[in-house]
């Protein structure tokens, strides 16, 4: 053998040497790639979430891949997620293989499976959070005549969902398909839902409060969502949330998003002054400048979405946005079957008329409960000799809205230093203090009705006075049989309360009311029993 045929035999034994402790190191360096997944017996809508681990650190991407059954459920592009989740649609064997990708082209991969058997309960409740992308919504039909899902376009759907459910509504009927199939008729094509169309009809069949006009005070939403009231938002251009609570500073509010995703990416793309925050342990504030930062999100590998989420944002952002209320019932009476929602026609100190189920009752006034704490209501008394008006939160007039006359009453649901938030002829608004006395409801009066020649029905009218003077300013005059509340006296004259109205009358004009009692009394006078078609 010849020196260069040695030397080349040589060189293939070098070669080959190499590249057996090439092999020998890769196979070394080869990832440990481990899959696991919870809960641990899902069932079919259950959120199941999976994790992919590796013992190197260099990973750049996850491709997921899901079988059920030798069926493809979903097979993805690479996503830098190494945590996910989905919602199993129907039982059987899952396979679920993740293929983490390192750099140069690397691959290693994972398999596990995953036995889904038994139908989840459907989420209800008043801390229900639906994820409007997870999946689950792809087939539920939105507007079938613009071929909508309430995957694609339900948003408003689920913030009212959400509503209704934290207001202690319930069941199928108000889920977010159950929802979409009773008001589809509201989704427009190319726009989306009519959120104020929708809202204002939802209060109609759920027996709640709304109003055409958004509320876009700071001042007006703390107060609201410290008492208890809930507001359907476009929190970003062509999206809906729900804000139901305010932070103990009340400078954030509590939102609960769908699809926050939709919420980021808008934000992103328009340069909203939108900021989105998580609340830590200690009380205080972080901004969470993407999805990935809030704790416990999830990420759903079918649609490569974030699932429903719950965080903060400014007040003063959620107030430039406007929003739309939603305010559960709140007002209450017993009527001698428990605590139930009424109906408020008018007030006054001593006695108030209410309606439920479309019988009429006069009531004693310190019987009515206000807002979620069943709290007895204190009455405005207009004392402005102009009388006053109904004040949004920027200070501004109410639209619409008749001016409250001087000695009108109206019923205050919260009272502050500076402010009176109050409710007068089917509106809400605040009232300035310099313009009115706050009465607490009285305790012992009598009643009765007015009479006119000793008459107590008919078309006959009577003058109620601003002072007890016959020649003093009339304020407005009552028709005989117009039922009534004595508030005082004076010489000849009596000062009573009718139809929300306080003023002074000739004590030859009041009859006694046949139920008279210490107490105040119950029940419509025949002339307001046909005014409402009922009594009791």
């Amino acid at each position: 053998m010849n020196v260069r045929a040695l030397f080349l035999r040589k060189r293939r034994i070098v070669w080959l040497f190499c590249f057996l402790l090439a092999l020998f190191f890769s196979s070394f360096a080869a990832a440990e790639v481990t899959l696991s997944f919870a809960p641990e017996a899902p069932r079919m809508g259950d959120y199941v979430d999976v994790a992919v681990t590796s013992d190197r650190e260099d990973a750049e991407k996850v491709e997921w891949t899901l079988m059920c059954g030798e069926e493809s459920v979903y097979s993805g592009e690479r996503a830098p997620h190494d945590v996910a989740s989905f919602r199993p649609r129907q039982e059987g064997i899952y396979t679920l293989q993740a293929v983490l990708c390192f750099p140069g082209k690397e691959k290693e991969s994972a398999e596990i499976t995953i036995p889904v058997s038994g139908v989840a309960p459907p989420q209800e409740g008043a801390d229900v959070l639906y994820s409007q992308k997870d999946s689950w919504w792809h087939d539920k039909v939105y507007s079938k005549r613009h071929k909508r899902s309430v995957e694609k376009s339900g948003c408003a759907l689920f913030a009212l969902s959400h509503a209704l459910q934290r207001m202690g509504i319930s069941g199928e009927s108000v889920s977010p398909d159950a929802l979409a199939t009773a008001y589809s008729r509201f989704y427009i094509n190319e726009r989306g839902t009519d959120n104020e169309g929708m809202t204002r009809q939802a209060a109609v069949d759920y027996d709640f409060v709304t109003q055409s006009d958004l509320i876009e005070s700071e001042k007006e939403i703390a107060a609201c969502l410290r008492r208890g009231d809930l507001f359907s938002f476009s929190i970003v251009i062509g999206h809906i949330a729900l804000a139901d609570r305010i932070s103990e500073d009340g400078t954030k509010v509590h939102i609960v998003d769908s699809a926050p995703g939709a919420t980021y990416e808008r934000i992103n793309r328009f340069k909203t002054k939108g900021h989105v925050y998580f609340l830590n342990a200690d009380g205080s504030f972080t901004e969470a400048l993407s999805p990935e930062e809030l704790p416990g999100i999830r990420w759903f590998f079918e649609t490569g979405e974030y699932g429903g989420m719950e965080y903060w944002m400014d007040l003063s952002y959620c107030a430039y946005r406007g929003m739309r209320l939603i305010r559960p019932p709140w007002l209450k009476a017993d009527l001698g079957d428990g605590l139930k929602t009424v109906a408020l026609d008018y007030t006054g100190a001593l006695v108030s008329r209410v309606t439920r189920d479309g019988e009429v009752f006069r009531i004693p006034t310190r019987d009515l409960r206000v807002g979620r704490n069943a709290a007895v209501p204190q009455i405005a008394l207009v004392t402005a000799k102009k009388g006053t008006r109904l004040l949004d939160g920027n200070g501004k007039v109410i639209s619409g809205v008749k001016r409250l006359p001087m000695n009108g009453m109206a019923l205050l649901l919260e009272v502050g230093e500076d402010s009176l938030y109050a409710w007068w002829d089917n509106a809400f608004g605040f009232l300035s203090p310099k313009d009115v006395e706050v009465l607490s409801p009285g305790e012992n009066y009598r009643t009765g009705v007015i009479s006119v020649n000793g008459k107590t029905s008919g078309t006959a009218e009577i003058p109620v006075h601003m002072n007890p003077k016959a020649t003093s300013k009339k304020i407005t005059s009552w028709k005989a049989g117009t039922p009534v509340a004595v508030a005082g006296t004076q010489d000849e004259f009596l000062l009573l309360e009718g139809k929300g109205i306080r003023g002074w009358v000739h004590s030859k004009y009041l009859a006694q009311d046949p139920e008279e009692s210490s107490g105040g009394a119950s029940g419509s006078s025949p002339q307001e029993a046909e005014e409402k078609g009922g009594s009791r």
